[in-house]
């Protein structure tokens, strides 16, 4: 009888120290385990080469005008763009199937975030076109438009606002200083063309790439108060 119920409790023990096992192994191997064990990979996989971040914050610091070491990316995203229209951030794509790999970057510029798309090889870099160009227009060349447009108007600069600013080619210096008639010589000047609500009047500037040329449209006629 002893020995009958001395198997008994060895048999339970046993079964028990079996089930704790295979419920540590079920523990080890759970979904949410898992589930973190392939995030912690995907992120180790969406680690850009610092020399395609590097080149995609040189991109960002061009076109916003903030220093390089203001911006940050803030997310990583590796992506395989089923043809070379969604790579480009088209909106009506054919359904073939040629693809770029590559990531999605998020950069963060002042308050905004832009987007781009990077091939693997980082010689194909896009900024989604839906970034505004109000995002765009270097902070100095704004300042020096909303400036002459307050020394012009008496107008607070902190009363003005920029409505709007398009990226543009003006095709001489001609028409960069708002010419009405010239010849079609081909000079081209990159710049911007933006436009300042001063009140209730709109008033169009013209500037250089650099922002060391800036005209207002002789049409808009402002009277300084005193």
């Amino acid at each position: 009888m002893k020995r009958y119920v001395l198997t008994l409790a060895l048999t339970s023990l046993l079964s028990w120290g079996f089930g704790l096992t295979e419920n540590n192994s079920a523990g080890a191997i759970s979904p949410l385990d898992s589930t973190q064990l392939s995030q912690t990979l995907q992120s180790q996989s969406s680690n850009l080469p610092r020399a395609i971040a590097d080149k995609i914050l040189r991109d960002a610091s061009k076109r916003s005008g903030v220093p390089k070491r203001e911006l940050q990316i803030t997310q990583v995203i590796p992506k395989t763009f089923a043809n070379p229209c969604l790579f480009n951030f088209g909106e009506v794509c054919t359904r073939e199937y040629n693809p770029i790999e590559g990531w999605e970057v998020v950069v963060r510029v002042r308050q905004y975030s832009w987007t781009y798309h990077v091939d693997k090889s980082g010689k194909q870099i896009v900024l989604d076109p839906k970034v505004s160009a109000l995002q765009i227009l270097p902070k100095a060349i704004a300042y020096t438009i909303l400036n002459d447009a307050s020394n012009r108007s008496g107008v607070a600069t902190a009363d003005l606002k920029i409505t709007q600013a398009t990226p543009k080619t003006f095709g001489n210096s001609c028409e960069f200083n708002f010419g009405e008639i010239c010849i079609q010589l081909f000079d081209p000047i990159e710049g911007w063309e933006v436009i300042v609500k001063v009140k209730g009047q709109f008033w169009t500037y013209h500037a250089n790439k650099s922002g060391s040329q800036i005209v207002l449209d002789p049409k808009v006629t402002a009277t300084k108060k005193s």
